[in-house]
C-alpha cells in the first residue's frame, strides 16, 4: 500500500527557523530587561533630582511670611494679587525655575476640607502668558493624598502624567516651615521627566540597530552552520535514494570524517557496512533463484517426457514401431534363406 507524500521541510530550514525562534525570544527577554533596567535608572535619577530640588526650594521659603501672606492677601479679579510678598516668593519659584528648568514649582496651604488646598504662588505667574495656578485657588488632592502626605516628610508621586501642557512628568512635595518649625504649607514641584522618554528612545533607536545587524550576522551563521551540519546528511539521503532503487555501488565516500569523526561518520560508516550486506544478501538469493530455475526446468522436462510417455499417441507409436522392427527382422530373414527361423509377433 502506497503512502501518501506527504509535504518535506527541509532539514536546514528546521535548524534556520529554530535557532531564528530561539534567537528571537532570547533577545525579546534581553531587550525587555535592559528596557525596564534603564528605565528604572533612568526614573531613579530623575527622582533623586526632583528630591533634591524640592528639599532645597522648601528651605528657601520663608515660612512665616509665607503664612502671613496666605492669611492676609487678596486675589484680583485676574486670580492674582498686587502683594510685595506674594511676587517676592513666586520671584523664588522662578529662581528654582532658572537653576533647574525642569521644575515647575508652586505652593499651596491646607484648608477645613480634608481633600482640598489653596494654591499660593505659582512659577507659572512669571510667564507669558502667565499659566498654572493662580492665588488662593482651590483644588482637590489626589486618591493618593500624597500632596497632603509631603507636609509630613518629603514625598514624590511616582506614576508618570502628561499634565496639560503636554508635559511628561512626576511630582513631588515638601513642608514649608516657619522660624518655630511648624508647618504652615506645602511646595509642589511638577517634575519633567523627559529624560526618561529620551533613554527610552534611544534604547529603541540603539536596539533596533543591533537587533538588525546581529539579527543579520545570526542568520548568516546560522544558515553556513546548517549547511555545514545537513551536507553530509543531505549526501547520504540521496545514496540512500539510490540503494532503494538498487544502485548499490552508490558512493559513500566523503561522508564520514576521517580525521575527526563525529555521528555523522558513524552513521555513513553503518549505513555502508549494511549497503554491503544487502548487497550480498541480494546476490545470493539471485544465485539461488537461478539454482531454483535451473531445478524447475529439470523437473518440468521430466513432468513433460512423462507425459509423453504415458500418452495413447507415445504407445501407438511405440506399437508402431515395434512392428516395423519385426518387418525388419522378416524381410532380413527372408533375404537369409530360412523361412523357418522368421520371428514372430511375440518375439
Amino acid at each position: 500500500m502506497m503512502q501518501p507524500k506527504r509535504r518535506q521541510l527541509s532539514l536546514r530550514w528546521k535548524l534556520l527557523a529554530g535557532f531564528t525562534l530561539i534567537f528571537t525570544v532570547v533577545f525579546g527577554l534581553a531587550y525587555f530587561w535592559f528596557f525596564q533596567f534603564a528605565t528604572s535608572m533612568a526614573m531613579d535619577r530623575v527622582q533623586q533630582d526632583l528630591m533634591d530640588t524640592l528639599v532645597a526650594a522648601a528651605a528657601g521659603v520663608d515660612g512665616d511670611e509665607f503664612a502671613a501672606l496666605a492669611a492676609e492677601g487678596v486675589a484680583g479679579e485676574d486670580g492674582y494679587t498686587d502683594d510685595p510678598r506674594y511676587w517676592t516668593h513666586v520671584d523664588w519659584l522662578g529662581t528654582i525655575y532658572d537653576i533647574e528648568p525642569r521644575a515647575l514649582a508652586y505652593s499651596y496651604v491646607t484648608t477645613d476640607e480634608p481633600d482640598q488646598v489653596l494654591f499660593v504662588g505659582s512659577v507659572g505667574a512669571l510667564f507669558e502668558p502667565r499659566a498654572g495656578a493662580t492665588f488662593l485657588e482651590p483644588w482637590t488632592v489626589r486618591p493618593d493624598r500624597t500632596m497632603l502626605k509631603g507636609l509630613e516628610t518629603p514625598s514624590i508621586y511616582d506614576e508618570p502624567y502628561e499634565d496639560s501642557f503636554g508635559n511628561w512628568g512626576i511630582s513631588g512635595y515638601a513642608g514649608i516651615t516657619n522660624a518655630a518649625g511648624e508647618v504652615v504649607g506645602g511646595l509642589g514641584i511638577d517634575f519633567s521627566a523627559a529624560y526618561v522618554n529620551q533613554v527610552q528612545e534611544a534604547i529603541l533607536d540603539r536596539m533596533a540597530l543591533a537587533f538588525t545587524i546581529t539579527y543579520v550576522s545570526l542568520f548568516g551563521l546560522v544558515f553556513l552552520v546548517s549547511l555545514a551540519m545537513t551536507r553530509p546528511i543531505l549526501r547520504l539521503t540521496e545514496a540512500a535514494g539510490l540503494i532503494a532503487d538498487g544502485d548499490y555501488e552508490a558512493n559513500l565516500n566523503g561522508l564520514a570524517s576521517t580525521r575527526f569523526p563525529d555521528e555523522i561518520s558513524k552513521l555513513a560508516d553503518v549505513f555502508a557496512l549494511m549497503v554491503d550486506k544487502v548487497s550480498q544478501r541480494e546476490r545470493k538469493l539471485r544465485e539461488q533463484v537461478q539454482e531454483l530455475k535451473i531445478v524447475i526446468d529439470e523437473a518440468r522436462r521430466h513432468q513433460e517426457v512423462m507425459e509423453i510417455v504415458d500418452s495413447d499417441i507415445f504407445a501407438e507409436l511405440q506399437e508402431k514401431a515395434r512392428e516395423m522392427r519385426l518387418q525388419r527382422r522378416r524381410k532380413q530373414a527372408e533375404l537369409a534363406g530360412g523361412s523357418d527361423s522368421l520371428p514372430t509377433a511375440a518375439d
